[in-house]
């Protein structure tokens, strides 16, 4: 199905909904490890995070619990180039668009990772919505920028925004 992960300065980005289907607002952030996808994920310092991950090919050793920074997932999202189509490292429990699903993360395929990496380096970290609609525009900029990922811990972190919605 395709996805989109809207900017807040209005550039679209398309590709391929992987994980969880729901549409969400957060901060979009990049990482350049070429290795250690399940700690980036599993890292809380990445909360309310969509992680960009410049690296090409992703999901390819799997899902390894003894690998994670902690035992939960805490980005909001994950946007990458390739999913590895098999895990293949004897140790994986599950291949990442499975824990993916588990943990209601959802996620983007196919974008153009380098691009979108140049926009962030180039402006900061931006606030952004994953979803599979993009016909208002105009509504989702507002939307967007009505976000504010603001006192996590005093809120408990992981209380949903408004912006947070199962999509069916």
């Amino acid at each position: 199905m395709k996805g989109y992960l809207v900017l807040e300065n209005g550039e679209i980005f398309e590709g391929e909904r992987i994980g969880y289907e729901k549409d969400t607002c957060l901060e979009v952030v990049f990482n350049t490890s070429m290795a250690g996808y399940l700690k980036v994920f599993t890292d809380p310092s990445y909360t309310s995070q969509g992680v960009v991950m410049t690296y090409p090919l992703i999901g390819n050793y799997g899902v390894i619990p003894e690998d994670m920074e902690s035992k939960k997932v805490w980005v909001s999202a994950v946007f990458i180039h390739e999913l590895a189509e098999t895990a293949s490292n004897f140790r994986k429990e599950k291949d990442l668009e499975e824990y993916l699903i588990e943990n209601e993360v959802p996620g983007l395929k196919g974008i153009n990772t380098r691009k979108l990496t140049k926009i962030l380096r180039n402006n900061g970290t931006m606030r952004g919505k994953i979803t599979s609609d993009i016909t208002n525009k105009v509504e989702i900029i507002k939307e967007i920028k009505s976000y504010s990922p603001t006192n996590l811990v005093r809120n408990g972190i992981f209380k949903k925004t408004l912006c947070n919605r199962r999509r069916r």
